[in-house]
């Protein structure tokens, strides 16, 4: 399955279109395909894993950061680019047909 791509009709979102439509949206919401106007959902099991994936990211970082007695400048620096970064990984999420 293609990322950011409707099940349906194959049409796929821009990164600035999936960003601004569909990225903050929680699992259980569905919304209609800009092109087909057919329900969409999230593919829930991939979120999953990268949700926790980033998770023991974050704990590894922390871990460093006590470790290692960063400034909080570079902790700042560091989460910014954490956050930059997972943002970046959720727009290769997958769509699934609603039920």
């Amino acid at each position: 399955m293609d990322v950011r791509t409707c099940p349906h009709c194959n049409y796929k979102y821009s990164v600035p279109e999936y960003r601004n439509q569909v990225l903050f949206k929680f699992r259980f919401l569905e919304w209609n395909c800009k092109n087909c106007n057919k329900k969409l959902t999230f593919n829930f099991k991939r979120r999953v894993i990268v949700a926790l994936a980033f998770v023991g990211i974050y704990v590894i970082l922390f871990a460093l950061k006590n470790a290692f007695g960063m400034t909080p400048l570079r902790w700042a620096a560091l989460l910014t680019i954490f956050i930059f970064g997972s943002v970046f990984i959720f727009t290769f999420d997958t769509f699934k047909k609603a039920e």
